[in-house]
């Protein structure tokens, strides 16, 4: 294992004490909203009108989203391959094949690939 040189351990008091005082916190807002139950009414109101309006938002941007799909789509196009043939007689066994042999495959002079430089032309 590497040596990972010199580490500095730092204290998490503070941290933990800031955690203690949000759980006390949480408690003391869980008490209150179950002796004020109209607050809980206030609060559910408020959560219910958020919720709505997230919705409301969502749905206006799906329908622009729609919207500006379409004219994209048809600027766009449909592209298709029509020189190649996918015939299965034409694919290779890979089966057993090692790191070797496709280096060796490689090394083999081949015709049919075009050079890689013909682009700069």
């Amino acid at each position: 294992m590497a040596d990972a040189g010199k580490t500095v351990r730092k204290s998490t008091i503070g941290s933990a004490l800031i955690l203690c005082v949000l759980v006390i916190a949480m408690i003391a807002i869980v008490a209150y909203i179950a002796l004020n139950p109209d607050i809980l009414k206030d609060i559910l109101n408020v959560v219910i009108a958020a919720i709505i309006i997230l919705v409301i938002i969502a749905v206006i941007i799906f329908l622009i989203v729609t919207v500006l799909a379409v004219p994209y789509y048809a600027i766009k196009g449909e592209e298709t391959q029509t020189d190649a043939t996918y015939d299965l007689s034409d694919v290779k066994s890979v089966k057993e094949k090692t790191d070797d042999d496709e280096k060796k495959d490689d090394n083999k002079p081949d015709t049919d690939k075009k050079k890689d430089d013909e682009w700069l032309v």
